[in-house]
């Protein structure tokens, strides 16, 4: 309802300019239409007009009319613009800008709920993690002692279709055959460090190379709210796949418990088009389709965080399903676990910090963003698909019935919820966010020793 009453403002400011300036048209018409007959009245010379020919049936002819037209529009003095109707006009134009960018910035957090949904129900705790199509996928034998010894880290992979809704599908996107189906991943692991720091070293730029080596580049394309942007992320060649880009939106939020929740989605941005088809140029277009990441509190023990990772991409570039198949069943046996291992020795090992920027970071001062409903948390991630960091916090602070609704979210998100009562209720473009959201052979061994140098 506060969405459709500053439409309304806006649409009524919109007439009332065009209302005003229909006026001075008519009072410009009237005061021309008097100096007219003062001038007759003085005995000025009335100039005269050529009447066009008329045919036999007495209609004028095309070419005439098109002459007594331009005759009229060169006569016709030009109605000087008021400092009062440019004002307008600036009015006006801002009104619209301002409904265009709610309208956007609503269409982004209705794809956050519909991802955060569409998660839920594929990381659903009820069923079995292989059940449904899911088929485990096992460490690359050369690289299992290295990144995934104890066996900390699931991953598990199914071919579907896009996963996003159809509206959101772009003309470009949608020229892939509907019958086509992309890898999904689904990721489980545990990180031996608390959440705080966790969260605080993810967010960071400097610590990207760290844990993530296929982020070549990465920008902020453009800001959509203080907790949601759109990036655009290059990674490097991958075996028989060229050097790919993605535009995605991504967006962020902290349940009750303590849970970072971070979504994404692809999409396209008119300052970052991209080369579709492969050999068209250096770098062809991929799509991080859609994903989820929650990283939350080891229940067993408070010091450990965590990770439950949902990730759905399309390579793009119109590759061939064989080429496609051969080069994911060789990435997602090796890339998977060595970058949960490197996040997990990056926290253990590289990150180093002081115990006041420690209490700075661990814990929520109240401040400005704490009153309205927004944490001052650090959160992010550097991933294959999209690079989206917040080092200095802004994401949404959801209530507590939101996280209770699964107890079992120590592995997965929770069921959404339609309640909006335990969020805070502040400016109107916060809260409208709140409510919406509340609402292996010999050949592959090579291929890993490259990889791993």
């Amino acid at each position: 309802l506060r969405g459709m009453r500053e439409e309304i403002i806006a649409l009524r400011e919109e007439l009332r300019a065009v209302k005003n300036k229909f006026r001075e048209e008519q009072r410009y018409e009237r005061r021309g239409r008097t100096e007219g007959d003062d001038g007759d009245d003085d005995g000025t010379e009335e100039k005269t007009s050529v009447r066009p020919k008329r045919n036999k049936r007495g209609r004028t002819s095309k070419e005439d009319d098109r002459k007594e037209r331009s005759r009229l529009e060169l006569e016709s003095p030009e109605i000087p613009k008021s400092s009062s109707d440019e004002s307008r006009e600036e009015e006006s134009s801002s009104s619209s800008a301002r409904l265009s960018e709610r309208r956007k910035r609503r269409d982004f957090e209705r794809i956050s709920k519909d991802v955060e949904k569409w998660a839920s129900e594929v990381l659903d705790e009820e069923l079995d993690r292989s059940a449904d199509g899911w088929k485990a996928v096992v460490c690359n034998k050369f690289i299992k002692k290295k990144f995934n010894k104890d066996g900390r880290t699931e991953v598990y992979v199914k071919w579907m279709p896009d996963s996003r809704d159809e509206k959101d599908i772009d003309s470009i996107s949608a020229t892939a055959k509907k019958s086509a189906t992309y890898p999904c991943l689904k990721i489980y692991t545990t990180i031996d460090a608390p959440l705080d720091r966790v969260c605080s070293f993810l967010s960071r730029k400097e610590t990207i190379p760290l844990y993530n080596e296929l982020v070549v580049k990465h920008d902020d394309v453009e800001e959509i709210s203080p907790n949601s942007k759109i990036t655009w992320t290059q990674c490097p060649k991958i075996l028989i796949v060229k050097p790919r880009d993605f535009v995605t939106y991504c967006s962020h939020w902290w349940l009750g418990d303590g849970t970072q929740v971070l979504v994404n989605q692809a999409c396209e941005h008119e300052d970052r088009p991209g080369v579709m088809l492969e050999g068209e140029g250096n770098v062809c277009r991929a799509f991080a389709l859609r994903g989820a990441n929650f990283i939350s509190k080891d229940p067993d023990d408070p010091n450990k965080t965590r990770i439950t990772m949902l990730s759905h991409a399309n390579p793009g570039g119109g590759l061939p399903q064989w080429a496609l198949t051969t080069a994911v069943n060789a990435v997602v046996a090796v890339e998977p676990f060595k970058f949960l291992h490197r996040i997990n020795e990056g926290v253990c090992n590289h990150y180093q910090q002081d115990e006041e920027s420690t209490a700075t970071t661990t814990m929520d001062v109240v401040n400005k963003d704490d009153l309205t409903g927004r944490s001052n948390k650090p959160a992010g991630i550097a991933h294959l698909g999209f690079t989206c960091l917040w080092p200095n916090g802004g994401g949404l602070k959801v209530g507590e019935e939101r996280s209770n609704a699964n107890p079992s979210f120590t592995t997965n998100p929770p069921l959404s919820s339609s309640s909006s009562s335990a969020l805070p209720q502040d400016d109107d473009d916060d809260a409208m966010w709140r409510n919406d959201i509340s609402d292996g052979d010999d050949d592959g061994a090579n291929d890993m020793e490259e990889f791993d140098d």
